[in-house]
């Protein structure tokens, strides 16, 4: 018995083994490729990476192998400068393909991969649809095509994206455990019902919108870290917070906070999900954009759950993303007391700027933007302080005769500020004007309180000295009092 025993404990330790370093090969044959390199390409997100290299030899057989399994993807074959087709690779220990040369996807054969068999009789199947659409579409766009015709067309159209997606539907339902069947359901898009009952046109726009957002991820599986090696996930986040959000500032926040949870099911999910969101918006260019980096940055890109960043990377995030915070669209503006060209004044910004509207403004002399930038800064003020109850609090860097003379030559009618010149000398200079009650740090550093690292940089604040807008110039700057002197009339 104890013979018996030993036997299976040793077969059991053996088989454990086995399954843990079960491995991979890759056999790939291209007839009509010989003796050249080739590269398995992985995605993660929309990036691609080198993962393995190989060389067909002199009759076109190209060998990926290794002891540990790639993780579950989208991959692609790549050669001689161009991606040549892409398979699906899970945890099948052995993939066998062939082809040739004439066409990669067409002439395919799987000799062995249920996953590839699948996925391959689609790609097939999508070819063969593209094919018959094209004409069609080329007919819609011929300019001899009769409107009765262009509806026939649009008609058809429709009926081959609908086979498309009852093709994959079908895919799903009869394999169910294939990852191919995941992609195709990451893929999916919700499609709202028709509301036929509902007669009014705009209201059917409205609740078929609000069903496709209401039902966007409703078939991606968060918990499942593969679809990360997919370009699927990435599409799916980049269109629901361009397309699908409504593009402002607190929606796009309120909608950052579901999908961010929803991919804490998966840390490899969280983590990219957190870290494109982060960057995208860092990076935007639309206004007020930024709060949306620095809500991501403060309560997801921290030292508990920004696990892939060290801690000087998650300082410098938290650092960006705490200057941010106080200046976006909505929050008071921060008070500043500067000194005024008269060398006598120091003008504070909440107690001696009283208007419907104030644009604070930063630039300095010889900032060569500033110089184009100012005179139509000035010239819109005077067009329109007859009709608009608007004042402009300009600030510099240095009071000096430089900063009066541009004054003086661009004929700048502003409420003009500068720090002293004597507080760049003096240290002492500076401690006496805070403690008599003058300024602040705050506003005798206010380029690093209002972030300014580049002029000009011009905010928009209401009445009560809030944020309406930020980083505009004059040409904007018009737009927006419009905007805001319209939503009052109504």
């Amino acid at each position: 018995m104890k013979k018996i025993l030993s036997i299976l404990l040793m077969l059991s330790i053996s088989l454990a083994g086995y399954s843990e370093n079960k491995g991979y090969k890759i056999k790939i044959k291209i007839d009509g490729m010989q003796d050249t390199a080739c590269y398995l390409i992985n995605y993660f997100g929309q990036q691609r990476y080198y993962k393995d290299t190989a060389q067909f030899n002199s009759s076109g057989v190209v060998i990926f192998e290794g002891n540990e399994p790639h993780h579950g993807g989208i991959y692609g074959v790549y050669t001689g400068g161009k991606l040549l087709f892409e398979l699906v690779i899970n945890d099948e220990s052995l993939i066998d393909l062939e082809t040739d040369t004439l066409d990669y996807i067409q002439n395919m054969k799987i000799k062995k991969s249920k996953e590839n068999e699948v996925f391959f009789e689609h790609l097939k199947f999508i070819t063969g649809k593209q094919k018959a659409s094209q004409p069609l579409r080329e007919k819609l766009m011929a300019e001899k095509t009769s409107d009765k015709e262009k509806t026939k067309i649009n008609e058809q159209l429709i009926q081959i994206g609908d086979d498309i997606i009852e093709y994959r539907l079908n895919i799903i339902k009869e394999y169910p455990n294939l990852f191919v069947s995941k992609i195709f359901k990451t893929m999916k898009e919700p499609q709202a019902p028709e509301y036929n009952d509902i007669k009014s046109d705009s209201l059917k726009r409205l609740l078929k919108y609000q069903y496709v957002k209401t039902h966007f991820w409703d078939d991606v599986d968060f918990s499942d870290a593969r679809i990360n090696y997919t370009p699927l996930y990435h599409n799916k986040l980049e269109k629901y917070f361009q397309k699908i959000v409504y593009p402002m500032p607190d929606s796009i926040i309120k909608e950052v906070d579901i999908i961010i949870g929803k991919s804490k099911a998966n840390k490899d999910i969280f983590k990219y999900t957190v870290h494109h969101l982060l960057s995208y918006y860092e990076k935007s260019k639309i206004m007020g954009m930024d709060g949306i980096f620095s809500h991501i940055g403060l309560n997801y890109y921290t030292h508990d759950l920004a696990y892939w960043a060290d801690s000087a990377q998650i300082e410098k995030v938290q650092d960006r993303a705490r200057k941010i915070a106080p200046l976006i669209i909505g929050k008071p503006a921060i008070n500043l007391s500067l000194l005024d060209t008269s060398g006598n004044n120091w003008i504070n910004m909440y107690r001696d700027v009283q208007s419907e509207y104030t644009v604070l403004i930063f630039w300095d002399p010889d900032c060569g933007h500033c110089k184009k930038e100012l005179p139509k800064l000035a010239h819109y003020i005077d067009s329109v302080k007859s009709t608009i109850d608007i004042k402009v609090y300009s600030v510099s860097s240095h009071h000096n005769a430089q900063w009066k003379k541009f004054i003086t030559d661009y004929n700048l009618d502003f409420i003009n500020v500068a720090v002293p010149q004597e507080v760049y000398e003096d240290q002492q200079k500076a401690t006496d004007y805070i403690i008599k009650g003058l300024t602040d740090l705050k506003s005798l550093n206010y380029n690093i309180t209002y972030d300014v690292y580049t002029t000009p940089q011009l905010y928009l604040l209401d009445k009560s000295k809030t944020i309406i807008a930020k980083k505009l110039d004059a040409a904007l700057l018009k737009t927006v009092i419009g905007r805001e002197e319209a939503r009052k009339i109504k």
